[in-house]
């Protein structure tokens, strides 16, 4: 059996589209195009400007809380200081991922990460989102039986004598709880409780573009009068993290027997930077502007085209 600890990105992949997970990442015994065991070759490179400003800002909240930052005076304009240089750093390292001909000129992206920094610590002082210990992307590795080993690394994990521990992750997402999954957090909770049999006490979603005290929206783009809590809270049960375990472990079984069958679904398959070159999803295509001429059901690219749906 293949030694593979099961992070929450692998499970979304597989579940959505088992090829998705293989093409991805690879496989023991498998080549798919990159050499045994490798990822497939990307067909082309897609911008991946908004990974990467979640990326930045997440790693300027990391230094914050790793290194005690907000211990020291002048913790606005030293943030404000790590953002250039941490994009500069995160760009040369992911090997041209932003091309600025699709994503916009560079100090617009990096007012972007600007805006959510500041907006995160407006939401951590309203909400206390700190206590005595406090960690950001702190490692959880747990083992669901002997075979199943899982891990996972919150945005962010402290506790409190108040609220006791609470999980957070942070998305710099443009539609605030579209394109979130809630499974994320229990998966972490999970995680925790399999590392420390202990249940954690809050799970939460940080929107770094919606921080408190902003104005809510209607989807006009109007003011309703309302304003932004800076956190979506995800209720859990010991029971949603049997069952998440349960699916870990379903997935391992279906991994370990080489199962990768595709299963495209256009919600899934625009969003996979194999979409071109997958045969299944091509084949689905096809058939669908068969029956229905006049449907677009794929572009290249669709990942942009986000409320496209059939």
């Amino acid at each position: 059996m293949r030694k593979f600890t099961l992070y929450w990105s692998s499970l979304e992949k597989y579940e959505k589209c088992p090829r998705m997970f293989l093409w991805s990442r690879g496989w023991e015994g498998i080549d798919v195009g990159g050499g045994l065991g490798r990822k497939k070759p990307l067909p082309y490179k897609r911008s991946k400007h908004h990974a990467v400003m979640g990326i930045v800002i997440q790693a300027v909240i990391e230094r914050m809380y790793n290194d005690e930052l907000y211990r020291d005076s002048g913790l606005r304009d030293r943030l404000l200081a790590m953002i250039r240089p941490e994009w500069d750093r995160v760009t040369a390292k992911k090997n041209n991922w932003v091309d600025y001909r699709v994503a916009g000129k560079k100090d617009e992206l990096i007012a972007v990460c600007e805006a959510g920094v500041l907006g995160y610590l407006r939401t951590m002082q309203e909400h206390k989102f700190i206590g005595p210990w406090t960690k950001a992307e702190f490692e959880l590795l747990g083992w669901i039986d002997k075979w199943n080993p899982v891990g996972g690394r919150p945005d962010v994990i402290f506790r409190r004598a108040d609220t006791g521990i609470t999980i957070l992750d942070g998305k710099n997402s443009k539609s605030k709880g579209k394109y979130t999954d809630p499974d994320q957090l229990r998966f972490y909770a999970m995680c925790f409780y399999l590392a420390y049999r202990q249940m954690v006490d809050r799970l939460g979603f940080v929107y770094y573009r919606y921080p408190y005290g902003a104005p809510v929206l209607d989807k006009d783009g109007n003011p309703t009068g309302e304003t932004e809590t800076g956190v979506d809270w995800v209720d859990f049960t010991k029971d949603d993290l049997r069952g998440l375990a349960k699916r870990c472990v379903d997935a391992r079984w279906a991994m370990n027997r080489k199962k990768f069958d595709p299963t495209p679904v256009p919600k899934h398959c625009r969003w996979c930077d194999y979409e071109e070159v997958c045969d299944a999803r091509q084949d689905q295509i096809a058939s669908n502007r068969r029956a229905n001429p006049k449907a677009i059901d794929s572009v290249k690219g669709a990942g942009e085209f986000v409320d496209l749906e059939l």
